[in-house]
Formats: C-alpha cells, structure tokens, sequence
C-alpha cells in the first residue's frame, strides 16, 4: 500500500469517526491531517495530551514551533488565547502547554505541536457549499482582518484551470502572488493545487460543508496550511446532480397550427387579444379559436370543445381563468397537442391554495405528455414563423437575431418594446411565468442550436438549480452570447459564522462566479442589458482590448478614454501611417494621438476617411465614434428633423444621406476588417441599428460610457471563446 493510499484512509477514517460521533467540526490537526492527505503542505508537529508529549514533539522540529489547544469544541483560538508562538527551547514549551492545558481543563482539548511557519504574506482558501450551485471554492486575502478586507474572488466546481487564474487575477491584491519587494512569486501551480484538492474533499466527504484554511502562509514560494476548520454535518447526503431532460420546443417556436382555448370577440380579454394578435401578425397556419358557445371568432370557425378540434395543433394558448385550467390541459393531452401556454394567474404566486394548484397542473401536464410554459404569463413571440401570441397589447418588432426570455411578464413587455422602438430585431420572446415546469433555462437550451437566434436576453430573479444553469450556460455560451438581466441579487443567503469562508460567500457572489466561469455577462439594467445583447447580436466581437476613440469634439473623448482604463481596455497607439493619413485630413493643431479629436472639422468625406485609417489600422482591435452622427459633420439640420419627423424609428428614414453613407461604410468597414464600430450621436436618436445589408449591421449607442462599457464586455466574451475553443 502507498503513501499516499495510507494517508487518504487515515482521512477517511477521522472524518468517519468525527462523523459517527455526531460532531459538527474537526478540530485543527484533524483537518490537517485531512489537508495533507489531498497534498496540501501543513507544517511539521503532532498532538499531545501532556506537557511532555508536547516538548518530545518539540524537540524533533528544527527551529520554533507554536502550540494551539484543539478540540471539536474549541473555535477561535487566538481571541480566547488558546496559541502560543515562537517557543524556543524545553522550558519554554512546557510552560506554555502547562498554560494552555489549565486553560482548557474540562474541555476534550489536545495540544497542537508544531513548526512555526514563516511568511510574510497571508492567503486563504476554503470551501462552502452553496444550496443551489453546491460546493464553492473561497481564494483571498488572508490573516486576522481577512472578513475586513474581504478581498476574495469565488469558483465553483468543478474548476478548470482558467478557473482558477481566474481567481488569482480577480482579487485587488493580486500583485502579492507575483515578485514582489524581493519575495519570490509564489508557486501557483502548489496553489491551484491546493484549490483542487478543497475541490476533492468536497466531491468526497458529503458530511464537509465548510473548510476554511486561512492563513494560507507563503513559505519562500510554498503555499503552507497555518491553520485550517473543517465544519461538519453529519447528516448530509452526497449531492445528485439534477439532469433536466432535454425538451423539444420547436411546436412552440415554429408551430404549424395554433388554437385558442377560451377565444373572444373582446380584445380586452386575453382570449381575445391573443387571437386579434396571431390574426393581424399574419401568422400563415390554420388558427382553431375554442369557445363554449361553438360558432365563429373574428371570422374563423369557433369550436366548443378541444375534441372537436379538425386536428391537433402544435400549440395550444390557454386563456381561461385558474380553475378551468388543469381540466383543459388534460383535454390536450388527450387531443394529442403538445405544448400548451397558459397564461392564467393564481398559482403559485397567490399563496399555498395557488400553489397546490400549480402543482397539480404540473403533474396533469406531465401524466398528459404535454410541454407546460407559464402559468402566469404574457405568451411569446416568433417572429420568423409570424407568430405573435402575446396577449393584453401588441408588440411588433423587427425580425432579427436576439432572443429574449423572462420571468416576468412585465419586464419582458418592457424589453421587447423598446427594442421595437429602437429597431432592434427580435427572433423570439419567450415569458416563461412561474416556470412551473420549464423553466428560462429549459427555454435558453432549446435556443442554443438554433440558426435563428444569434445572441439572447435571458431575465432572472433565481437560478432554481445551479448545476442545471452552470451545465446549460457551459453549452450555449460557446456558440453564441447570453447576456443576463438578473433581479435579486441583494437578498443574500444564509451566512455561516463560524469561519470566514461562510462569512464572506453570499449567494450573490455565488451566483456571479458561476456566470462568469460558464461565459454568460450580468447586467442589472434593463437598457444596459439590450444594448449589450443589442451589440453582441449585431458586431464583430473584438480580437483584443486596443480601442481607437474618434470624437467631433475632445469632452467625449476624455470621458471615453476614462471609460476605457476602467474596462481593462487599452487605447489604441496609432501607427505612422495612421498618423500621417490624419494629418491630412485635419487641422495642423489637432492633437496626433488617440482619442483622436477632428477639433469639430467639417469636410468632404472627413468622417469616413478617417474612420477607414483607424478601423484598418493594425493597431486597432475596435472603433468608438462620438458625434458624427446628427452634427454638422454629416449635415444634419433642423430640416432633416422635422422630415424625419421624430428622433426613434426603423430603417434608413431616420437619417439623411450623409449619414446613411457614412453607416454603410461603417457596415463595409466592419465586414472588411471584422472590428466592431460603435457610433455615439451628437444629439438623441432612438434608432439603435442601421440595416446595412451584411452580416453585421451598425449599433448606435446614446453615450461614451454605454459604447466602451459595451466594448469591455464584448472583448471579455471574446477571451472566453477564444479560451474555450
């Protein structure tokens, strides 16, 4: 038997025996012997009972050593002043461990006998286990002001090896792992490897739900175990990872047939708009309204009951009141209808007699084979097929390639109307209600291999399972963009007092190490959200952070260069030729460096040939340009305002021919080199796109801070790709 097959069952067996006596921790050399058995280094020693146990363990250690009381029971050793330090020679070892053992007479207390570690830089690392994403991976800033400064960066397992750079970049101190004031940069590799093992212990020991190892002392170059916790629960079970089945939406994205069940002549009644919107959508198969009273509908033939159905549908919209509602999903079920929206309130949201019968609906829905989607919902759109089945108002956007999805109903409206109002094209709209039995998840996984949606908005208020958003997002992310719009990220979880690891890991900071480990970008707001999916749908993503800023005018560029140094984007040097080519377009006093200020320069073709020299510059990995559009530069004047009529729509009517030529060579520019280029207008205009007729179209954004934000997000998206392929 090896070593290290030794080591692993003295592991086991302590924590089997910590475990079987009910105790909730290991105490200090327990979890060090756990540690070391996963190939963390821990310093030199060993326990004792007595004085002189404690000196002929001493006595074996070349150079100082400490001794700690221990004891399942005894936490916080330091505060209650249970650790002596730096003791040199018999006498003084015996009289602190005479010390100590008086101190902690009646407990079940041991000493800890070992080699003082030296270091003057302090991590650490733990492990929590998170109710909804399992066990999570703490590195930080360590030490006794550790929960003060609370510089830490999380990771959730599994990890892979970006993963853990990741959290070595992502904390503020993170210089401290490099040389640094003549220490030698620590071994990262002994440091990822202690990450992994934490990782390990998790995967192995159910029973651990906490390990905290801080400090995590930097010995020349090693990473050594100072001190260590391990908090148990022995009635944990090992977690099942939960592997939803995947679903077939296309009857709900592309149906070839649609009925009506609850169809009105009322269009302020959701059976009614819903069938007014799927008429005037032009939606091209046979639509089947179903009301009680037979006859017709808006001029089609009503039915009065799903059985009498021609045939079945590929989608049914539901728009009757809760009570009816389960009996009706049966009745699909029988019809041979495969998905059914049910947009009907007062469910789960309206108290327990609401949430019984959800659940009820779930398992009728289940037991008929029928693919629920609400309840509680607005409907959804599918703008390729022409089918607008959302219900209470009209929605008309452009077809294109964002999807949006969303648990609410409301801000799902609000989303896709203002993308309807700035031209943005939509390929579907998913609201997904109470997801009693799909989910935005189980929505975003049928997306993920569809031609159609090119990028999607994905509104979230919980995750629900973890591992399930890890394992889709991990899927889709690498194929196309998912940007986040997440509500509730400020109710944290339960906090764990009894180690700093617990203490630090709320579930916000969970949740935002999973996103960013599986490529998805979270934002907070509803505009930022749809500008970013808005540009991630539409551009090139960048190949580096090298950012050229072009600006009618230098307050713009002074903020945008701001922008830049705080999106870890670089501003881009411009090249000779570069510079050379400027010179003769602008005024001898211009300022020859980037932002590159045009001092308000009007001229024939002034914008676009110096927008040709930054966009195909070697140098240069994407363009912001700032007040081109509605200036003197591209003519625009009050005349062109009061033809356009207003400052928001579609298409090229919203801009005069000036600008319509600069936009198409922003769109040849961009096909050419494959570099985003964002335009920022010198006055409002609601029109976020120009159709250029290429691949990528134009973004217009209504600010710097939006542009470059945008760029910093897309240049990070691209490093994951890039990492992941």
């Amino acid at each position: 038997m090896t070593r290290e097959s030794d080591a692993h069952d003295g592991a086991r067996a302590v924590v089997a025996s910590a475990v079987e006596r009910g105790l909730t921790a290991l105490d200090e050399w327990q979890a060090k012997v756990l540690l070391a058995a996963y190939g963390v280094p821990i310093p030199d020693g060993g326990v004792a009972s007595t004085e002189g146990e404690a000196a002929a363990i001493a006595a074996g250690i070349d150079g100082p050593v400490a001794i700690k009381a221990v004891g399942s029971d005894i936490t916080h050793k330091t505060e209650r002043g249970l650790v002596a330090l730096n003791l040199i020679g018999e006498d003084a070892v015996r009289t602190a461990a005479r010390s100590l053992l008086a101190l902690t007479e009646g407990h079940d207390a041991r000493l800890l006998v070992e080699r003082m570690v030296r270091g003057s830089r302090e991590f650490m690392i733990g492990m929590k286990r998170d109710p909804l994403f399992g066990p999570v991976i703490v590195f930080g800033i360590g030490g006794i002001f550790a929960e003060a400064h609370k510089d830490i960066a999380l990771g959730v397992t599994p990890l892979k090896d970006r993963d853990i750079e990741g959290m070595f970049a992502g904390i503020q101190a993170s210089a401290l792992l490099d040389d640094f004031r003549g220490m030698p940069p620590v071994d990262r590799a002994a440091l990822a490897g202690a990450i992994r093992a934490l990782a390990r212990i998790a995967a192995d020991y159910p029973a651990v739900t906490e390990i905290d190892v801080n400090p995590l002392i930097i010995e020349g170059a090693t990473p050594v175990a100072a001190d260590a916790l391990v908090i148990l629960d022995p009635t944990a079970l090992a977690h099942v990872p939960h592997s939803a089945p995947s679903r077939d939406l296309t009857p709900l994205f592309a149906p070839r047939s649609v009925a009506v069940i609850g169809a009105s002549e009322d269009a302020s009644k959701w059976g009614g708009s819903l069938l007014r919107n799927l008429i005037d959508g032009d939606f091209a198969g046979p639509i089947y309204p179903v009301n009680g009273r037979g006859g017709s509908v808006r001029g089609l033939p009503a039915y009065a009951t799903i059985a009498e159905l021609p045939e079945a549908p590929d989608l049914a919209l539901v728009a009757l009141g809760a009570t009816y509602v389960t009996a009706v999903i049966k009745q699909c079920g029988e019809r041979g209808i495969p998905v059914a929206v049910v947009v009907a309130a007062g469910f789960a949201e309206a108290g327990e007699d609401g949430a019984a019968a959800e659940a009820e609906l779930v398992e009728t829905a289940r037991a008929a084979g029928v693919t629920l989607i609400g309840p509680n919902c607005m409907g959804l759109l599918a703008t390729h097929a022409d089918l607008h089945a959302v219900g209470f108002l009209e929605l008309r956007p452009q077809t294109g390639g964002l999807s949006i999805i969303s648990q609410s109903g409301n801000i799902g409206v609000q989303l896709v109307t203002r993308a309807e109002r700035r031209g943005v094209g939509i390929d579907k709209y998913v609201s997904v209600g109470n997801q009693a039995s799909t989910s935005a998840l189980d929505v975003l996984d049928a997306l993920g291999d569809d031609p159609q949606t090119t990028a999607a908005l994905v509104y979230m208020e919980g995750t629900g399972d973890g591992r399930r958003f890890l394992d889709v997002m991990r899927r889709i992310t690498p194929k196309k963009p998912v940007v986040v719009l997440r509500g509730g990220l400020t109710e944290y979880g339960r906090r764990a007092a009894a180690s700093h690891t617990g203490a630090m890991a709320g579930s916000a900071d969970v949740f935002m190490a999973a996103a960013r480990q599986a490529g998805c970008l979270v934002r907070t707001g509803p505009d930022e959200s749809l500008d970013l999916a808005l540009c991630l749908s539409a551009l090139p993503l960048p190949a580096g952070r090298r950012v050229a800023v072009m600006t009618l005018g230098g307050g713009w560029g002074v903020l945008a260069a701001d922008e830049v140094a705080r999106n870890g984007l670089e501003l881009a040097a411009l090249e000779p030729d570069v510079l050379a080519t400027l010179d003769q377009l602008l005024p001898d006093y211009w300022c020859r460096s980037n932002p590159v200020d045009l001092v308000a320069a009007v001229g024939p073709d002034l914008a676009n040939n110096a927008l040709t020299a930054l966009a195909e510059s070697d140098e240069v990995d994407a363009v912001v340009v700032l007040g081109i559009l509605r200036s003197p530069s591209t003519g625009w004047t009050s005349d062109d305002a009061v033809a356009a009529g207003v400052s928001g729509g579609r298409g090229r009517g919203n801009f005069n021919d000036a600008e319509a030529a600069f936009l198409e060579r922003v769109t040849e520019l961009m096909a050419s080199t494959g570099k985003p280029i964002i335009n920022v207008p010198l006055r409002p205009v609601e029109a976020a796109t120009f159709p250029g007729g290429e691949r990528h179209d134009p973004v217009i954004l209504y600010s710097p801070v939006a542009a470059v934000r945008a760029l910093g997000a897309m240049a990070w998206y691209g490093e994951y790709v890039e990492a992941r392929s």
